[in-house]
């Protein structure tokens, strides 16, 4: 279960519940809104939170 948590949890409540308060914002990140730069940084926070996963629970076990 902590695996879908970080695995999936973490990065859905990141864009999906944060998302709606951080567009209202008017914040610019280099010149760039700061829903774009928060979107765009969590494409790799989401591999990173998989490659997490991973490590911690799934590099040992066999697939068969």
């Amino acid at each position: 279960m902590w695996r879908v948590g970080l695995g999936v949890g973490v990065p859905f409540g990141a864009i999906v519940l944060l998302l709606p308060i951080l567009s209202s914002s008017r914040l610019l990140v280099f010149g760039v809104p700061l829903v774009v730069c928060w979107l765009f940084g969590w494409f790799f926070l989401t591999s990173l939170c998989m490659a997490v996963v991973w490590l911690a629970f799934d590099r040992g076990g066999d697939d068969g």
